[in-house]
């Protein structure tokens, strides 16, 4: 049985975005609800912080029968990628198909839709972007496709991201959706090829991290890092949070973290790992390590050589 829904709809305001009425129209077969993960309250599962990403909602599905969603001046971006079967945008009379390899986008405003086609059931993820400058890249006149190898691993972030993001509503205070949202949003910046577009700095933040990775005992305050990016405090803390979900010193410490880690795993001892991170202290060092990966470098020393 196939459900039929019109509606209209507000796509809520904010202080970067008015309101917008916009309509849309359902054709999907009753087959339970799928999962998905969006930007304000009401959604359920919710996560806020992707609005900060230019994400206002996300999801994965399975649709075996009917699966038809069209919309008419829908503020956001829509994008869908199949893992498998075989999909099709359209606008009026034409067409454009999406198989397994492919995204397609239907771009901001218009009166677009797409549609599941053929047999075969149709595992597939999406995402509504909105209206920001990061996907300025993807408005075009009509709806189009481009290719990708990103498919699988953008279907698994997206599915991790709102499992994740439900554990969260629920009051748990150990989930991973932030770092989930995160590699979610570097995953779409990288199939969608926006890096570019979103902030010409970002080659050298990049070159920056791997720089932090591969002398993390060098001097890596804020001050020493604003004077290497020749960036004010404030604008490195925004984009940092903006490409990588994380404060320019949370990422410093992680990165850190991983140096200290694979240093062990090479048998290192803990004395020369410490200084090695940029830690004089070898208890200070042992107790950042216990306190972020949940076990103290001379057990985890122990652990491998048992």
């Amino acid at each position: 049985m196939s459900h039929r829904a019109c509606s209209i709809l507000s796509w809520p305001g904010g202080p970067d975005l008015m309101a917008a009425i916009y309509y849309e129209r359902f054709d999907v077969a009753d087959e339970g609800v799928p999962r998905l993960v969006g930007a304000h309250v009401y959604h359920r599962a919710s996560f806020p912080a992707m609005r900060q990403h230019g994400i206002f909602m996300c999801g994965v599905a399975t649709p075996t029968g009917a699966c038809e969603i069209e919309r008419v001046q829908a503020p956001f971006h829509v994008l869908l990628v199949p893992l498998a079967g075989e999909a099709e945008l359209f606008q009026g009379d034409d067409i454009w198909p999406v198989r397994p390899g492919q995204f397609g986008v239907l771009p901001i405003g218009g009166q677009r839709g797409f549609r599941r086609v053929g047999a075969a059931p149709m595992p597939h993820a999406w995402v509504m972007l909105r209206d920001h400058d990061r996907w300025n890249p993807l408005q075009r006149d009509t709806p189009w496709v481009g290719a990708t190898t990103e498919s699988a691993a953008l279907y698994e972030a997206v599915s991790l991201f709102q499992r994740e993001a439900a554990r969260a509503n629920q009051g748990e205070s150990d989930t991973l959706a932030m770092p989930a949202l995160d590699l979610l949003s570097r995953l779409l910046q990288r199939m969608l090829r926006t890096d570019a577009a979103v902030d010409p700095r970002l080659a050298a933040l990049q070159s920056w991290r791997a720089a932090v990775l591969h002398a993390p005992a060098q001097d890596w305050s804020i001050e020493r890092c604003c004077a290497r990016l020749g960036l004010r405090p404030a604008h490195l803390h925004r984009v940092c949070q903006q490409h990588f979900g994380q404060s320019p010193g949370q990422m410093v410490f992680e990165l850190r973290m991983r140096a200290a880690r694979e240093m062990l795993l090479a048998g290192q001892k803990v004395a020369v790992v410490g200084p090695a991170v940029g830690y004089l202290e070898v208890a200070s060092f042992s107790r950042r390590f216990r306190q972020h990966y949940g076990i103290a470098p001379s057990e985890l020393l122990s652990a491998m050589a048992g």
